[in-house]
């Protein structure tokens, strides 16, 4: 679900409850890790996800980029915040996937990540994914030439 609001910024405690609110959605059968997301658009909308297991695992979508592909899909192209719940004993950073996702489409992004008791954890997306791989590793790329004669 997308929530709109009238300003760009959120209390960070309204943020980490719509994260556990889409936790609620998780389908979680296989790993019993409920997570739940939030992507925030600078436009002030809020974006929910929650992670979609399968039993084919590989198929598995996480809850970042169920999210962040909501708010896309919705014409949202600038984020400044990404908030992950879940029940772990210490909060949780995206996996690899959705930090490489998460980098294409919103660059060093405030991820907040928020587990039981209220504990909470904070990192910039930089810190969590040094040398990234972008495009302008593609424009570094050259094409081969053919082999002379």
């Amino acid at each position: 679900m997308s929530r709109s609001t009238s300003s760009a910024g959120h209390d960070e405690a309204v943020l980490i409850a719509a994260a556990w609110e889409a936790r609620r959605q998780a389908h979680a059968p296989y790993s019993g890790f409920s997570v739940g997301a939030v992507v925030q658009a600078r436009s002030g909308k809020l974006y929910t996800g929650c992670n979609i297991e399968n039993a084919s695992f590989g198929l598995t979508v996480c809850a970042e980029r169920v999210a962040l592909f909501k708010a896309l899909s919705e014409g949202e192209r600038q984020f400044q915040a990404v908030v992950i719940a879940t029940d772990a004993t210490t909060p949780t950073p995206p996996c690899g996937a959705c930090r490489q996702v998460l980098w294409e489409f919103c660059g060093d992004v405030r991820i907040i990540s928020a587990g039981p008791q209220g504990k909470t954890a904070e990192w910039s997306l930089a810190a969590l994914l040094p040398a990234a791989f972008d495009d302008r590793n593609l424009a570094a790329a050259t094409p081969s030439s053919p082999e002379p004669d």
